[in-house]
């Protein structure tokens, strides 16, 4: 999990998935996935996606606040 949060929070800070990727050295669709299945694991939505867009939800907002490495 502690990669997952590393992944959120990229994609939170760079504003991008394909930045965030970038940033960690990962696939774009290998973030995505690795968020989805952090979400699952929380029982929460972080992230709303739209098309090639996202927002942060409240959730992802607390959450993106509060855990931090």
């Amino acid at each position: 999990m502690f990669k997952q949060i590393k992944y959120f929070q990229a994609v939170v800070r760079c504003g991008s998935f394909t930045e965030a990727a970038q940033e960690c050295y990962i696939s774009q669709s290998a973030i995505s996935q690795q968020i989805q299945a952090l979400e699952q694991e929380l029982g929460i939505k972080l992230l709303d996606r739209k098309n090639r867009k996202f927002s942060v939800t409240p959730a992802g907002e607390y959450f993106y606040k509060k855990v931090w490495f």
